[in-house]
Formats: C-alpha cells, structure tokens, sequence
C-alpha cells in the first residue's frame, strides 16, 4: 500500500496486491494447504476473494481410507466420485487435480481413468498422479493424459506407459516423473510431443537406458535422480541454465553437456567423475554461478577458477587432498568431510562458509589445517563462529584467539551478516534444541543483548504463532538458567574483556532434564553473573 501526501490533497492508497495478474495470484493460491489460510489471504481484497471462488484444486487421498487390513477402496471411490458429480458439472477449467492411492486394484484402476477423463474433459493444468504401492505394482497410465492440450504441470509417481503412446502435450512447462517404469522410445516421444517443457525431473526411474535431449529450446531444469539402467546423457540446449545428475556407486553413466554454454548451477553425485574430467566439464561453462559435488570419490585435486561463481558446495568426496579455488565472487562454501582440502583460497567476497568436520584419522593434522583455514576470518574481520558438537552450541564474536578444537565430530558455520547470524541461531533452537547455547562476547555485544531478550525475556506463553497448529522453540521450553563466566585467554590488545554467556536449556518434550549440566560444559574460570 502506498499513500501520498501532496499539501492538503491526500491521494487514495493503492491497492498493488489486487492489481497481482491472476496467474500471479493462482500461484500463490496453490500453496495453501489450509481452508483458515485461505481464508485469512483472501480478505486482502474482494478480488482475491473471487479469484480464489473460480481457482478449483482437487486432492484425493487414500491414506484418509486406511482400516486396520489395508486401506477401505469402495469407500475412497464413493468419496471420489460424489465429490466429482457435485462440483464438476458447473466447471470450466479445473486447476489443479491430485490422486494419491496407496492400494489399488482392477475397479480402482478403472475408475480412475474416468477420474482423470473427466479432470481432462474439464481443461485441467495441472495434474499429479502418485501412486505408492507396497507391491511395487505400477499404474498404466491411459492414452488420455498424453494428449491433454491444457496441461502446464504433470507429475507422475509409481507409473508405467504404452510403448506406443503418441504424446501431444503442447502447452506443457513442468514434467516430473518418479519411481517410474520408462523405456527409452517412450522418453523419446515425451521429449518430442512436450516442445515447450522448462522443468524435467526424472527420478529414480527404469529402463532409459539412453538420453538424449537437444530439440527442448525452452527447457532451463534437468534432473535425473539415481535412474537403474542409464548408462548414457547427452544434453545439448543453449537455454539450459541448471542441470544436476545423481549417480551411485555401482552404476556408470557417461554424461556429454555440450552446448550448454549458459548453464548456470551445476550438481553432480558421479563416482566416476576424475580430476581431468571436472576439469573439462566446468571449463566449457563460463557463466557457472553454483557448483554442487557430491560423493565425487574418485576426485583428488582440483582447481576451480571461475569470476562469476558463487556457491560451491563439496560434500563427503573422501579422497579430496587438495582444492585451489580462485573465485573472486564466492559468497557461499558448504564443505562436509574427514579433511581440510582448501590450501588456496580467497575469502574476500565470501559470507558464509558451513564446515562440518568429521575426523576419522590424523586429527591432529586435521585440526591444524582447520585452524590456517580459520585465521583467515580472524584476518578479515567482522566474522562469527558458531560451533555445534553433541547438543552444545558455542558462538564467538571475535576471531582474533582461535577456541580449542577437541571434537571429532563437529560443525562450524562462518557467518558475516549479523541478520543471518541471528536467523540462524533461531534455525539451531528451532531444529535441535540443544543442551547448551553459549555466546563469548564483550557484554555490551548487541548480540548478546539480542539473546538475552529473546531468551530470558520471553512471554510465558508466547503469542508469536497464534495462527499455527506448529508451534516455534519459544512455546517448547521449560526452563532456562543464564550463567556467565569471565574468559581468562584473552588475548593483551583486546580493549574489552571477553565473558562466555551460556543458556542451559530444559525442554518440556525432553525426558531427560538437563538443569545438572551448566559446570560441566564450562570452563572452570571466576563466575561473575548467575
């Protein structure tokens, strides 16, 4: 809303949410899962009101079905079919239909088809079909849905097709097919018959055998998830701009992206991947700005020089010894493994840096390496650590003395911004619940302020999630006990002196109380606040 004030004239507030074009606003739309959450979006304006009275989705569940020997399929198709002859016949468009079964036989299947029949008959856009059976039996899919002219979006989990099926999809931009039985002629076709896609995710899926893709102009998303039987991706599209492949360990696939001089993130779990052939792959692509590698077991030592990078991440590929890394526009590093492999690197761009460390062998090396690597944060300046090992979280504010590193196991995040620093200590509260969270800080820290106001100021009972069945950490806690210690390794020059504030916490849903665990976690320093 925006209000202009021009001498005595007062210019109406415009109303810029009602003016959201209606795909905008049926997007928006399709996420609510909840009738109070549609409800309380739609009093933004009488237009979303009447946009969200002809925005028709429907989502048929089996598991609402379930008795105590399966799931009860006479009543689900009675449901389904009810449903459909009391609010079908006054549609013109339906946009979004989802069938998701569990247990099927020869009268469901059957009734599904007309199900979908029907869906189509109305010019449906968006279609799910998700079947999970404990039998692994898959739904044959009818002729039908292949030549549904309307369809923007088809999902299909658990399915299997005819081997002659003519596909005429020509308005389809999204195309995701999982847990699926797919020969490689009927890929074809799906590729031929779905000229305008922009999204396609294979996932898990049978008998490709080969892929290869370079009439899709307007496809800018591949990705192909641990599909048994690929042995050969061939992807030549100039628009491409994210491509990610997920191998395993036993199967060999050959992967050629030519052409894609545009791609942008890249994502690769290939246990085949050598050294020389990351280098051949990622040099044709100069306009890469995320780089994801993943249980690359056979990559040793690389080199990555790229001035338009921005993330890299480089998880548990156990035989990196070294990475030289010339990235002057890295702002993200994730790195998860038994070593520390950065000998060469420049940080002056970078924002954040995640390290999960697990130490299996030549610790003592390993922590040495880790600390180089840190000391040139504590260089940088303006720098947070937050360590968290074993249910404890230790987060200091400055880096010029390094902590004593003893864990085995343990995470560190580098975090620059001091807005994402205090998100992410709400993610660690929220998603963990520690035993114990400690700040070393001065104590005019504005962090430390922040905690204390969040922490020890909080309402008994918490009004921030009224609205919400999930409640956040603040509504989970029982008790917290505030001490505060003194640091004795501070370093002459610092102009401040340094406490350790730590929150022992004790959660209502924990059976275990965790009021006995404060000296234990600190170190036996003067104690100068309670």
């Amino acid at each position: 809303m925006e209000k202009v004030d021009k001498m005595d004239e007062v210019v109406e507030p415009i109303d810029e949410i009602s003016e959201l074009p209606d795909l905008v606003i049926h997007r928006i739309l399709s996420f609510l899962r909840c009738p109070k959450d549609v409800a309380r979006i739609t009093v933004l304006s009488k237009r979303w009101r009447s946009i969200w009275a002809s925005f028709i989705s429907f989502d048929f569940d089996q598991k609402k079905f379930k008795v105590s020997e399966g799931y009860h399929i006479d009543k689900f198709i009675t449901y389904v079919d009810n449903t459909l002859a009391n609010k079908l016949e006054s549609m013109h468009m339906i946009q979004k239909f989802k069938l998701s079964m569990c247990e099927t036989s020869k009268k469901l299947n059957l009734r599904i088809n007309d199900w979908l029949s029907a869906a189509i008959n109305k010019h449906v856009r968006e279609l799910e079909i998700h079947v999970e059976e404990k039998r692994k039996k898959h739904y044959l899919v009818p002729d039908v849905v292949f030549t549904a002219k309307k369809l923007t979006s088809l999902k299909l989990y658990g399915c299997k097709f005819h081997s002659t099926i003519v596909f005429d999809l020509s308005n389809l931009k999204e195309l995701s097919i999982k847990n699926s039985h797919i020969n490689g002629d009927v890929m074809h076709s799906f590729i031929l018959g779905c000229p305008l896609v922009e999204d396609l995710r294979l996932v898990h899926c049978a008998g490709i055998g080969q892929l290869n893709i370079s009439t899709l102009d307007k496809l800018r998303t591949l990705e192909i998830h641990e599909c048994h039987g690929l042995r050969l991706v061939n992807v030549n599209l100039p628009n491409l701009v994210s491509f990610l492949h997920w191998g395993k360990e036993t199967w060999e696939c050959a992967i050629t992206l030519d052409g894609c001089e545009n791609l942008k993130n890249l994502t690769l779990k290939s246990p085949g991947l050598t050294d020389e052939l990351f280098h051949d792959t990622t040099t044709k692509f100069p306009n890469l700005e995320k780089i994801t590698l993943r249980e690359c077991n056979r990559l040793g030592r690389i080199t990555i020089l790229s001035s338009k990078l921005k993330e890299l991440s480089v998880v548990k590929c156990k035989n990196f010894e070294d990475v030289v890394i010339d990235a002057p526009n890295l702002s993200t590093l994730e790195y998860v493994g038994e070593k520390m492999p950065f000998s060469l690197m420049n940080i002056a761009s970078l924002h954040e840096a995640n390290l999960h460390l697990q130490i299996r062998k030549n610790k003592s090396t390993v922590t040495k390496e880790l600390l180089i690597f840190l000391q040139k944060f504590a260089i940088n300046g303006g720098w947070k650590l937050i360590l968290n090992s074993n249910k404890n979280i230790t987060i200091h504010e400055e880096l010029t003395k390094i902590p004593h590193l003893s864990y085995d196991d343990f995470k560190l995040q580098l975090i620059k911004s001091p807005m994402k620093v205090k998100a992410y200590i709400d993610h660690l509260l929220r998603m963990s619940r520690p035993k114990a969270l400690s700040l070393v800080s001065s104590s005019s820290s504005d962090l430390l302020k922040f905690m204390k106001e969040k922490i020890m100021s909080r309402e008994e009972n918490p009004h921030c999630c009224t609205y919400y069945s999930k409640k956040c950490w603040l509504h989970h806690i029982k008790d917290v006990n505030m001490v505060a210690f003194e640091r004795g390794d501070d370093i002459e020059e610092t102009s401040q002196k340094m406490q350790q504030t730590t929150f022992i916490f004790n959660w209502k849903s924990l059976n275990h109380n965790t009021q006995d665990i404060p000296l234990s976690l600190l170190p036996e320093n003067e104690r100068i606040e309670a």
